[in-house]
């Protein structure tokens, strides 16, 4: 993500500003009390910040602040431009909620953070920064570990997740055993009932046709035979044949009438066969009242299964086939069973956990020496840090607990970051672990408030020959960072350089900021380097430029 520009209106002393931004290292400068640190601060609560409604100017219903974002993460659920632009907008009223929109439209402020946080690093005094969380020094340290480390990460994280899984298992069963018996012993009796019916279809779908073929026997018997008698030759079958006979001798006469003594005829075969075919069926007729009983008995038990089971018996042994799946699902989940995977699971996490934690160990040694020459070119050289890697209850991100600490002076106790240093102090250690993760760290914008608190001369150059580093990674991804100073020596670096000005006007106390032109660069810096623009100041300058490209130069 790139910062493109941001518009600041009503915001302490800000009466409206606007600065663009480009990729590389920005410098804001400016007199004390100008205004520098509420640029920050704007930032800030455009990414989600508590609001203060103390921080709307006096006068004014509200303060408002856009930031103009490229490449923004999650972007098509917001941008409608091909340009892959989007507005991030936060107003904070003199009363009231303060609002959050993304190109127009409101979301929840926590949607900021979520969306545009982890892309920017905010490094302020009195600000709690990301790289003071347990969980992000966690994840830079095993960023920096490398791509073997970060396998052996996925290999734990599998382990845990089926630990987790098979625990869950085992912590249900164990809950409810009681009624985990009563569902297997339920589901046992149907299956047996269903299999003990020995249900065939399509037969025993047919039975109600079979059970009244034989309780009306008799009755179709009797049809069949009479129906035969009327057909055969003393009825219906001789009274056709008779009308066959005659007409037999004149159709050669009449071709109509020929075709019409054939037809006669066909009938006169037509009723032969039927008489027949009623006949046998009469003779193959069932009246066993045995095989009735039986077949009554029959009914009676799978209309049983159908009240129990299914409207239909193809839905009864569908039934049964899921009820013996859920029976062998039981019998899997044994908590027997259960508690031997579970156990073998739990071993495969020590073991994938202690491969996860040496690879920390390795990458901790290596970092504290890489942050430990950071901060000795930034001006604190008695500093000591430690990567702390201690062992910790297994979670899905390791069974280790990662600290970073830090003991700014000799004979002192390491401490947590957070709590060792000041805010300036601070900001310098963040800047040597920053270069030191410049390559894996996916902050896109690192924004730096007071870095220089406290340095001066050659500390400062190497603090702005850093920044400039952390703007430019070896990895060549885009980043911007940008810092707010009042030291020449750190704002020669700069590839744009913002002044922050406050004037009088009407009686009101305003803020303005302008872009310093490359030709006004050596008027600013010595403004910067003695407060007067002079010969000697100005030559100063010139010598501190060339300074600085000389030191690009051979870092290069």
């Amino acid at each position: 993500m790139q910062i493109q520009e941001i518009t600041i209106r009503n915001l302490g002393v800000i009466d409206a500003v606007q600065l663009r931004f480009a990729p590389g290292l920005t410098v804001i400068t400016g007199e004390t009390g100008a205004g520098k640190t509420m640029l920050v601060t704007a930032l800030q609560l455009a990414l989600g910040a508590r609001a203060d409604a103390n921080l709307v100017r006096d006068g004014a219903e509200r303060a408002s602040i856009d930031v103009l974002c490229r490449d923004a993460p999650d972007l098509p659920l917001f941008a409608d431009s091909a340009d892959g632009e989007v507005i991030v907008t936060r107003e904070i009223p003199a009363t009231g909620r303060s609002i959050a929109r993304i190109d127009a439209r409101p979301v929840p402020v926590a949607t900021l953070e979520e969306l545009f946080g982890r892309h920017v690093e905010v490094h302020a005094q009195h600000t709690h920064v990301r790289l003071s969380r347990s969980d992000t020094q966690r994840d830079l340290l095993d960023r920096y570990a490398g791509t073997e480390h970060a396998a052996a990460l996925g290999e734990y994280q599998q382990s845990f997740d089926a630990y987790q899984n098979l625990s869950q298992r085992y912590d249900e069963q164990q809950v409810s055993a009681a009624e985990r018996l009563r569902e297997t012993e339920r589901l046992q009796v149907e299956v047996e009932e269903i299999t003990e019916a020995s249900i065939v279809l399509p037969d025993d779908e047919e039975i109600d046709e079979r059970i009244a073929r034989l309780a009306y026997a008799d009755q179709l018997a009797e049809a069949a035979r009479t129906a035969s008698v009327l057909l055969d030759a003393d009825h219906g079958a001789g009274a056709i044949g008779e009308a066959v006979q005659q007409l037999r001798h004149v159709r050669e006469f009449d071709a109509e009438l020929a075709g019409i003594a054939d037809t006669a005829a066909s009938f006169s075969e037509e009723i032969v066969l039927l008489a027949r075919t009623l006949r046998q069926y009469a003779d193959m007729l069932d009246t066993d009242p045995q095989t009735l009983a039986a077949l009554q008995d029959r009914k009676q038990v799978l209309s049983q299964m159908k009240r129990k089971y299914g409207a239909t018996l193809r839905e009864v042994l569908a039934y049964a086939a899921d009820a013996a799946i859920r029976l062998a699902q039981f019998e899997a989940d044994d908590p027997a069973n259960l508690e031997q995977e579970r156990a073998a699971a739990l071993q495969r996490v020590h073991a994938r956990g202690a491969v996860v934690t040496a690879g920390r160990q390795r990458a901790a040694e290596e970092l504290q020496s890489v942050v430990a020459a950071h901060l000795a070119d930034l001006g604190m050289p008695h500093a000591a840090f430690f990567v702390q890697v201690l062992p910790h209850e297994p979670q899905r991100n390791g069974a280790d607990q990662v600290s970073y600490l830090l003991a700014p002076n000799p004979g002192e106790q390491a401490q947590l970051i957070a709590d060792a240093v000041s805010g300036g102090e601070r900001s310098r250690v963040a800047l040597a672990i920053e270069v030191a993760l410049a390559d894996i760290d996916d902050a896109d914008v690192l924004v730096f408030d007071e870095v220089d608190a406290g340095i001066g001369g050659q500390t400062a150059l190497a603090v702005g020959e850093k920044l400039a580093r952390l703007a430019a990674p070896t990895s060549g991804r885009p980043r911007q960072v940008m810092c707010v100073t009042h030291l020449a020596q750190l704002a020669v670096f700069a590839d744009l350089h913002h002044v922050v000005e406050k004037q009088v006007h009407d009686g009101r106390t305003r803020t303005t900021v302008r872009q310093v032109a490359d030709a006004d660069r050596e008027a600013e810096l010595s403004r910067l380097l003695g407060g007067v623009i002079a010969a000697e100041g100005v030559e100063h300058a010139r010598v501190l430029i060339e300074t600085a490209r000389a030191r690009l130069a051979g870092r290069n």
